[in-house]
């Protein structure tokens, strides 16, 4: 076994020790602090003022689908709408979903009935919630700007695969409050320009956790940030030739 093989066997050794670190903590109901990721953080506070106002956020899951390449940013994206389905559900204003994928749509159409079912209101589910664009990244991301531009919402939430046409979407909700997170680095150029909340990368994959704060979520967030260090301090070493 070569020496990457066996640093690669270490860190995945560690990983699995602070996980179950963080799993006691939340056992022994100590509380577990989570870094701020803005972009979701402000979600919450964001349902509470569409339930105010009587309007719904817009949640965006983009064009990827379930069995691809995009599968790990859609199941992602996923998480965001079950972490707020409840909330938005109870609060009989539950978001306005625009999928690009028939995948996609199901799956956010049953996360949605399922938010109903446990709230003991399936009265409150609504199949329309969720619209399929189109399949086009950039056909889906004019008719989502369109929505978001004519309809009355009040927030504007992307959450999923997109590339550079996010930025479409992004200019039809100026003047809402926008929350964004995207993995590919088209999406967060097109955005940083914007004024909106924006989660890049490995952020966008923690911010279900942020939201659902399910203990096991919380567990697996918190021994990647220490991951995250000890993987820092390591590239630190080699580069100043400690290690």
């Amino acid at each position: 076994m070569g020496k990457a093989e066996v640093i690669a066997l270490l860190l995945i050794l560690l990983a699995l020790l602070f996980l179950a670190l963080a799993w006691v903590q939340i056992r022994r109901r100590r509380a577990l602090y989570a870094r701020p990721l803005s972009a979701f953080d402000q979600i919450p506070a964001e349902l509470g003022h569409a339930a105010e106002a009587g309007q719904a956020l817009h949640l965006g899951l983009g064009w990827g689908g379930i069995g691809g390449s995009q599968t790990g940013t859609s199941l992602a994206g996923l998480q965001v709408l079950e972490g707020i389905a409840d909330a938005a559900t109870a609060y009989s204003t539950p978001p306005i979903v625009t999928v690009g994928d028939p995948t996609l749509m199901l799956l956010a159409q049953d996360a949605l009935r399922r938010a109903s079912n446990r709230l003991g209101a399936p009265e409150r589910y609504d199949p329309a919630a969720v619209r399929f664009i189109a399949a086009d990244p950039v056909v889906y991301a004019l008719g989502a700007a369109d929505f978001v531009r004519h309809d009355r919402v009040m927030g504007n939430v992307l959450a999923g695969a997109y590339e550079e046409e996010v930025a479409l979407i992004a200019a039809a909700g100026i003047g809402a409050r926008q929350m964004v997170a995207a993995d590919r680095l088209r999406a967060a150029s097109a955005l940083y320009p914007a004024d909106t909340s924006l989660a890049v990368g490995e952020e966008f994959y923690a911010g279900g956790a942020r939201l659902v704060r399910l203990p096991q979520y919380l567990a697996s967030l918190r021994a990647q940030d220490v991951l995250r260090f000890v993987i820092i301090a390591l590239i630190l070493l080699k580069v100043l030739g400690l290690f």
